[in-house]
């Protein structure tokens, strides 16, 4: 059985940048994901960077994160935002082609060094004398590990609600980490739930286009 320095629970944004790190600082890492072919999934807004994110998106970057790299790869436009405010308002976005993105995430994994892959659902964080000593997934696998990082996003006891529907998912399409949540509320960690909320999907064939400015990308290198 493979026993590991780290296991990092959850392939978005933070739990991709949390197993690249490990492994670049030599550390044995198995990076846990539902479905390995939404590694980097972007479900909502395919932006890197803008307003709320800019400052720890070179942050990233500048700690040798991928986050900035794989976006350099996708992104089909950039532009400059605020530039009718001074320069400390100012700030760059980037919207990423969602798909190439999430398979760019998923070869530089497959060609890291000190990485595995591994498809499942994390069931329980298992503890012994007060210290992480692995985790186990729902079909009874277990990990043994030194540390574990929960990068879960959305899905610990995640709902889905559109209109006045709602039903346990973690993302829309995808099962709720139930069990996780769990194990961790009997290790004494409080559970409170947080909103976050996405646009409404419209069909592009409905829009009249004709009516709508056109933004190219940046014809200055950002």
């Amino acid at each position: 059985m493979a026993s590991y320095d780290l296991v990092v629970i959850g392939a978005g944004h933070a739990g991709n940048e949390a197993a690249l790190a490990a492994a670049r600082l030599g550390v044995a890492t198995a990076l846990v994901t539902i479905n390995l072919d939404e590694i980097g999934k972007m479900p909502c807004n395919p932006a890197i960077g803008g307003p709320g994110k800019s400052q720890i998106v070179r942050e990233i970057d500048a700690l040798g994160g991928g986050m900035g790299l794989i976006t350099d790869s996708t992104m089909i436009n950039i532009r400059l935002l605020n530039t009718s405010k001074g320069p400390a308002m100012q700030v760059r976005r980037a919207q990423c082609d969602r798909h190439a993105y999430k398979t760019e995430w998923k070869r530089l994994f497959e060609h890291a060094d000190g990485i595995d892959l591994i498809e499942g659902m994390v069931e329980e964080i298992l503890v012994s004398d007060h210290r992480v000593v692995g985790v186990r997934l729902r079909e009874g696998k277990v990990l043994p590990a030194r540390a574990v990082v929960v990068a879960t996003g959305t899905f610990l006891n995640g709902r889905v609600l559109i209109g006045k529907t709602s039903y346990p998912a973690g993302r829309s399409g995808e099962p709720p980490a139930i069990g996780l949540a769990d194990s961790l509320r009997k290790l004494g960690l409080r559970m409170e739930r947080l909103n976050t909320g996405t646009t409404p999907r419209v069909n592009a064939n409905s829009i009249d286009y004709s009516g709508l400015p056109r933004q190219d990308t940046s014809d200055i290198p950002l």
